[in-house]
Parts: structure tokens; C-alpha cells; sequence
């Protein structure tokens, strides 16, 4: 059984923390979101799709492989903002690339709750490339603020995650086939692919943001797991 997420707080539509509201059915604040996110990074508002990390700095969150695939952020081309704390070691490795290319890296050590809900309003992609994940909940909050995930193919991740190139029709993001530094980069790859095309990185985002993150199926289904284990 899945967690949830609380959709009082994770809503597009009335979160006192974006530019902009919008919703699943009118995507048009997004805009200025996404532009308020680029400003604060310092980044020029043009189409280079803009990849969010909202995490903690711990070995389990894959964030050294998110340090293997700034390497190729330029060639992409795509841009990452990360807001995060922990590991001493993965926050200076996050840095090191911040202060080497800032046009391309951009890093926020600690967290900042406005932020963290700009970041997930403000991108086009969300990477979330954890080595395990019992559930997760980031990647459901991305979803339901239009964020395309890409996740490895673990846990909880692989429950709410559906490939957009290996289900046309119903993905919602973009699964990794290995935990490691190429399936991750191909991963995002794919991502910022499907970002540069209007209409299908609309379809995708529309699928994300219209699914239920709520707690209100999760619960209903401990409920039912708790009867049967009464009944029983």
C-alpha cells in the first residue's frame, strides 16, 4: 500500500508559495512559476528544460549519481536545481558543480519549505534516482504539481511511476532501467526530450497532475487489511 500525499498543502491550484496558481485543467500559471525559479537561479527564461531535486543528501537518494549526470547537463542541454541537506561529503560534491558551471548547476544547501514547493512548480523535470525507496513521496508531489519524474526503477517508485516511452498512453514519467550512472543519464535524456515537445510533455504532466496522490485510497485499503486481519 502506498502512502499519500496531503493534498491541503501539495496543491498548484491554492499554494501561497508559487508566482502563480494553476491546476490540471489550466496549466498557465506554470509560467510564471517557472520563471520565478529561473530567476532565483540566476538562468536566462528561455527552453532549456529545468530538472529539480528536492532530497535529502544521503547515500539511499542516488545523489552521487546525480553528480555523474551533471557532466552532461550542458550537452543536453537542461539545468539543475537542487535544495537539499545532510552528507557533508554529497552537499560539496553538489557545490564543487554549482560553482563550476552555474549557468548549468544550481545548489541550495538546507531546506527551505517555499522553495521546495517553487522547485516542484517551477520544473520541467523532477530526478529522484534512489538506490531504494519504500515509497517516496517526492515523486508524487512532483506529479501533482506537473513535474515529470525521473526515478530508478525501485520500490515505491516503480509503483507510482509509469514510463512515458514504454507506455505511450499512460506513463508519467521516466523510469531508469539500472541504478547507475547510464541508466540515470538516459533517463533524464529521455525526459528532456519529451520536455522540448509541447505537446506530448503536456499530455504527460496532465496525467501525472490528474491521478489521486491523496491519502483517502491508501487509507481505505489499511482499512480493509486491518478487517481481513480481524476477520481472520
Amino acid at each position: 500500500i502506498r502512502n499519500g500525499i496531503d493534498v491541503s498543502v501539495w496543491d498548484p491550484a491554492r499554494d501561497p508559495h508559487l508566482a502563480a496558481p494553476y491546476s490540471a485543467l489550466d496549466r498557465s500559471g506554470r509560467a510564471e512559476c517557472r520563471r520565478t525559479v529561473r530567476e532565483r537561479a540566476g538562468w536566462p527564461d528561455d527552453t532549456t528544460a529545468t530538472i529539480a531535486m528536492v532530497t535529502r543528501l544521503v547515500d539511499q537518494k542516488g545523489i552521487d549519481l546525480a553528480l555523474s549526470a551533471a557532466r552532461f547537463l550542458e550537452l543536453m542541454p537542461a539545468r539543475l536545481a537542487v535544495l537539499g541537506s545532510g552528507s557533508a561529503d554529497l552537499a560539496a560534491g553538489l557545490r564543487y558543480w554549482a560553482d563550476r558551471t552555474p549557468d548549468h548547476v544550481f545548489f541550495v544547501d538546507g531546506y527551505d519549505e517555499a522553495l521546495a514547493h517553487r522547485l516542484f512548480a517551477g520544473s520541467d523535470l523532477f530526478l529522484m534516482p534512489s538506490r531504494f525507496e519504500p515509497c517516496g513521496l517526492a515523486q508524487m508531489q512532483a506529479m501533482a504539481y506537473g513535474s515529470l519524474p525521473v526515478v530508478t526503477d525501485v520500490g515505491g517508485l516503480h509503483d507510482t511511476v509509469t514510463d512515458a516511452d514504454r507506455h505511450r498512453s499512460a506513463g508519467t514519467g521516466f523510469v531508469s532501467g539500472s541504478v547507475d550512472d547510464g541508466g540515470v543519464v538516459d533517463a533524464l535524456h529521455r525526459g528532456v526530450r519529451a520536455a522540448r515537445n509541447t505537446r506530448r510533455r503536456d499530455a504527460i504532466r496532465r496525467r501525472g497532475m490528474s491521478q489521486d496522490w491523496s491519502w483517502a485510497t491508501p487509507a481505505a485499503q489499511h482499512l480493509e487489511l486491518y478487517g481481513d486481519l480481524l476477520d481472520s
